[in-house]
């Protein structure tokens, strides 16, 4: 019997399997992007952070002023009870008196009206006690004409005269009414006209009159006459 020799046929290799190619420089995009966003978040924190220190700081650059607790009428004096503080940012173009200066302000008068709320300058107050016993300072605002703020200076010798109201009609001459009152006074300080023309003189009066001419000052209804120099 006939032996038939068969060769074994080796059986076909498999080819690995082909890795997908990577195209350069596409995995490290993601990377870039997010160190991108971490540093914008990082800017943002600290420009949030700078911002809140900045308004801290604004905030805390405060300083005590006086303010006016109750309305307070031209000429009288100023007392404790009169004043108050507030706590305002510092500004150059307001001048408040300070809270500290506050024991120097009681005592003095006001040169006008003090009005509940605002803050008090110096302006509205007199400038220190230097009236001679006996004598009171007394701010009188008069309007257009009444006065004549140009030619009045300190130390002039002035009358300060009561004038009917708008539907009053003058004394008859020969009255005995026809002499208007009137109260001596002499001038201090002439402030500078207002958008109105009205000017608010101060002046100083014998204490027995300071009462009688705050209150008639009050009403805005009075003149002021200068008396004749020499």
């Amino acid at each position: 019997m006939n032996r038939t020799s068969t060769s074994q046929i080796p059986a076909p290799t498999t080819a690995p399997p082909m890795r997908p190619e990577t195209p350069i420089g596409a995995s490290p995009a993601p990377r870039r992007r997010k160190r991108s966003t971490l540093v914008l978040g990082v800017l943002i924190t600290l420009v949030g952070v700078l911002g809140t220190s900045m308004l801290v700081r604004s905030a805390g650059d405060r300083v005590d002023v006086l303010a006016v607790a109750r309305d307070v009428p031209a000429g009288a004096e100023i007392t404790a009870e009169d004043l108050t503080t507030a706590a305002l940012p510092e500004d150059p173009a307001l001048q408040p008196v300070k809270a500290s200066e506050k024991d120097s302000v009681i005592g003095r008068r006001a040169t006008a009206p003090l009005h509940r709320g605002e803050l008090l300058a110096n302006s509205q107050i007199h400038g220190g006690k230097t009236l001679p016993d006996g004598q009171e300072l007394v701010a009188v605002e008069v309007q257009r004409g009444a006065a004549p703020s140009d030619a009045l200076a300190p130390g002039d010798q002035v009358k300060v005269v009561s004038t009917p109201g708008k539907d009053e009609a003058a004394p008859a001459s020969g009255s005995k009414s026809a002499s208007p009152e009137e109260i001596a006074a002499k001038v201090v300080k002439v402030g500078a006209p207002n958008a109105a023309g009205a000017v608010v003189i101060q002046v100083a009066v014998d204490s027995t009159d300071s009462a009688q001419l705050a209150a008639r000052a009050a009403t805005g209804r009075v003149a002021i006459v200068l008396a004749a120099k020499g």
